[in-house]
């Protein structure tokens, strides 16, 4: 059992890029707790790359505290069997900030993946600009999926957007794929590839970050592993 609590504080006109990883191993419990309060013109970019573990709580909470404040958070949750929820809290507490919350889940056997984002726009966070977007897949099996989008905004000079979908991977695509010489299960695995990486793209300002991160290998592993159960039993 893991409990883990960061506080992360940005002063004016840091910058900061982030990819966390968290693969424990299959019996764990975790539950990993972050705060960040972002300062004036300020911009924190995150994403979350996680799975693999019997249970896992993953809850981050965004403070935008003065004018030009940004945040991206991405969250990329991989669930097999097992139990997963990542919960983001944005708060938007002065005028002209600006947040992005997307969360996708992919999730097979009896899973049950649950993802939550709230983000509140106080009443002085005039012209904050706020969006959520959060997806679950189905891979295999008969997993729960739970997306819970939630906006509160007290003030008229925003814009705000949010959404949820839920389904399986797409067939005319897998169909495309097929067509092009590819069995099944490549297929599959391209395309999940190619959702998770444009994922990480809208969370990164830039495509060297990525690069620098070694994103592209991790995805691809994390996919495999994902994907390669289904193979296994057929």
């Amino acid at each position: 059992v893991q409990t883990l609590q960061t506080p992360v504080v940005r002063g004016a006109g840091a910058t900061l890029q982030r990819l966390r990883t968290v693969a424990p191993e299959a019996d764990d419990q975790i539950a990993h707790h972050l705060h960040v309060r972002i300062g004036r013109d300020a911009r924190y970019e995150q994403a979350t790359l996680a799975g693999g573990s019997r249970y896992q709580l993953h809850r981050h909470v965004f403070e935008l505290q003065a004018r030009g404040a940004t945040v991206r958070s991405a969250g990329l949750l991989f669930a097999a069997g097992n139990a997963i929820e990542q919960q983001v809290r944005v708060s938007h507490a002065a005028p002209s900030t600006t947040s992005d919350v997307q969360m996708l889940a992919l999730a097979s056997g009896a899973a049950r993946a649950v993802l939550n984002a709230r983000t509140r726009i106080a009443a002085g966070a005039s012209d904050a600009d706020v969006r959520q977007r959060l997806a679950g897949i189905p891979t295999g099996g008969q997993p729960k999926l739970v997306l819970r989008p939630h906006l509160e905004i007290l003030h008229d000079q925003v814009q705000a957007a949010h959404g949820a979908t839920w389904g399986a991977l797409p067939e005319d695509e897998i169909f495309y794929a097929r067509q092009r010489g590819l069995d099944e299960h490549t297929a599959r695995r391209l395309i999940v590839a190619g959702m998770t990486h444009a994922l990480l793209q809208r969370c990164f300002s830039d495509e060297a970050t990525l690069d620098a991160l070694g994103a592209d290998a991790l995805l691809q592993a994390a996919v495999a592993r994902h994907l390669e159960p289904e193979t296994t039993h057929g």
